[in-house]
C-alpha cells in the first residue's frame, strides 16, 4: 500500500446512533458551553487529510526531502500555489472552520521562529503520516513509519504547549476549550497503511484496530480532562476505492472487488470494524461523560456514495477510482512517480470530476461534499451546523431569562 502521506451488524449500528442522538439531544438541552451560540476556536488533529501545512515546515527546517504537497499542481483549484495541504485545495477541515466563520487553521509549526503564533481562534495539530499509535508499540509488531515521529500523543503535546500560550490558568483554559470545537482526525489510517506495506496480512492489522481506538478514547478523556466539551470524531474512509490501494493489491481475485463500485470489499470491510469499533468507543465515553458532546462523523458513508451514485455528486464514472495527478497505470497511481515529483505523467484538466487526488487524498470536490454531509447531517448522528448553534443559542437565552 502506498505511503499515505506522500501520503457488524446493520442492527448494532443503529443502536449506536439512536444512543449517540438520545445522548447528544439530552446534553444540548443541559448545557450552556458557547459565546452567540457558536465555536470561537477549532482545534485540528489527525493526519495527511487535515495537515494544513505542518508536515511542509517540518521538512523546510530540517532541511529534509520537500514533500508532494510543497509542489505544483498541489493547490491549484483554490490558493493556486501548494500549500502543503494534500489536495487541489482546500481540505474538510477548512470547510468545516468556513461554516463556523473562522479563518483557516495556522499549522502549529511555521512563523519567524519556526512555529505560528496566531492560535487565538484555533490551530491545526496535524501532522501527514502521523500514527495513532506510538512508534515503539508499531516497531514492536514489525512495523516503521517511513515519513515522521509524530504521533496522536506528540500532537497532544503540541497542543498543551499552544494551551499555555493561549491561557494562563487552569480556568482560563476550561473557558477556551469549553468554546471550542476539537476535531480529532481522521487518525489511525496510517497505523493500518504502514502495516500493510510492511506485508502484514489482514488478521495482524487487524490486531492494531483496538490499539488504535484505545488509543484515540485515551487523547478524548485528557482533552475532556482539561475543559474540552465537544467533540467531532470521523471515522476512517473506503481506503478499498483509493488508486493507491488498488493499484497495491491489483491482482486480487475478481471475487474481491465489489462489481458496483470497482472497490476491493475486503478492505472496505476493514474500514467498516475500525468504524464499528470507534462508535462504540464514543458510546462508552459520552455515558462516563453526559455533559460532553461528541458528534461521530460517518466519512465511509458520506463517501461511498460518491462512487454508488457519481453522476448526483459532478463525478465521472469512468474516473471513479483514478487519481487526477498521478504517474500512469490502471489508477493513475505509481509510487515511482507521485503526484508533485518531476516524473508525474498525468494531471487531469478538471479535478472537480474526480473522487481522487492523488491517489490517496480527495479532490476539493470530493472535501467540499465530504464536508457539508458531515456539517449538515445524516453522516454525523447530529448535524453540527447551524443546528447545533441554534441548540446552544436557545441555551444562552433560557439562562438569562
Amino acid at each position: 500500500m502506498a505511503n499515505p502521506f506522500s501520503s457488524s451488524s446493520s442492527c448494532s449500528l443503529l443502536n449506536l446512533k439512536q444512543h449517540f442522538i438520545v445522548s447528544f439531544l439530552f446534553v444540548t438541552f443541559t448545557i450552556i458551553t458557547h459565546v452567540n451560540g457558536c465555536f470561537t476556536s477549532i482545534f485540528s488533529f489527525g493526519d495527511s487529510f487535515a495537515d494544513t501545512g505542518n508536515f511542509l515546515q517540518i521538512s523546510l527546517s530540517e532541511h529534509s526531502e520537500l514533500p508532494q504537497s510543497a509542489f505544483p499542481p498541489y493547490g491549484r483549484t483554490f490558493f493556486h500555489h501548494p500549500t502543503g495541504r494534500f489536495s487541489d485545495g482546500r481540505l474538510v477541515i477548512d470547510f468545516i472552520a468556513e461554516d463556523f466563520r473562522l479563518p483557516f487553521l495556522p499549522p502549529y509549526f511555521g512563523g519567524e521562529n519556526g512555529r505560528s503564533n496566531n492560535f487565538q481562534k484555533g490551530v491545526n495539530l496535524a501532522v501527514a503520516g502521523a500514527t495513532a499509535l506510538d512508534d515503539e508499540i508499531l516497531k514492536e509488531r514489525g512495523i516503521t513509519n517511513p515519513a515522521t515521529n509524530v504521533t496522536l500523543g506528540v500532537e497532544l503535546g503540541f497542543f498543551r504547549d499552544v494551551l499555555s500560550s493561549l491561557c494562563s490558568s487552569s480556568s482560563d483554559c476550561r473557558k477556551l476549550l469549553s468554546n471550542s470545537l476539537i476535531v480529532m482526525g481522521e487518525i489511525g489510517g496510517n497505523d493500518y497503511n504502514f502495516a500493510f506495506e510492511e506485508g502484514k496480512s489482514n488478521e495482524e492489522t487487524r490486531e492494531l484496530v483496538p490499539l488504535v481506538i484505545d488509543t484515540i478514547a485515551s487523547a478524548i478523556h485528557e482533552l475532556i480532562e482539561l475543559g474540552a466539551v465537544t467533540f467531532l470524531v470521523p471515522g476512517n474512509l473506503p481506503i478499498g476505492c483509493f488508486p493507491s490501494c488498488l493499484t497495491n493489491f491489483e491482482g486480487s481475485d475478481e471475487e474481491e472487488y465489489d462489481p458496483l463500485t470497482g472497490c476491493l470489499t475486503w478492505l472496505n470491510h476493514f474500514s467498516e470494524y475500525h468504524n464499528q469499533l470507534l462508535q462504540e468507543e464514543l458510546a462508552r465515553i459520552q455515558e462516563i461523560h453526559p455533559h460532553v458532546n461528541i458528534v461521530y462523523a460517518d466519512y465511509y458513508s458520506a463517501a461511498i456514495r460518491f462512487y454508488l451514485s457519481p453522476k448526483q455528486f459532478g463525478f465521472r464514472k469512468e474516473t471513479l477510482t483514478k487519481a487526477c495527478c498521478g504517474g500512469g497505470g490502471p489508477y493513475n497511481f505509481n509510487l515511482s512517480a507521485l503526484c508533485g515529483y518531476p516524473l508525474v505523467t498525468s494531471c487531469c484538466d478538471d479535478p472537480s470530476s474526480y473522487v481522487s487526488w492523488d491517489g490517496i487524498h480527495y479532490t476539493e470536490a470530493a472535501n467540499r461534499l465530504l464536508s457539508r454531509a458531515i456539517l449538515d447531517g445524516p453522516h454525523t448522528n447530529f448535524p453540527i451546523s447551524n443546528s447545533l448553534c441554534q441548540s446552544f443559542t436557545v441555551n444562552n437565552k433560557l439562562s438569562n431569562s
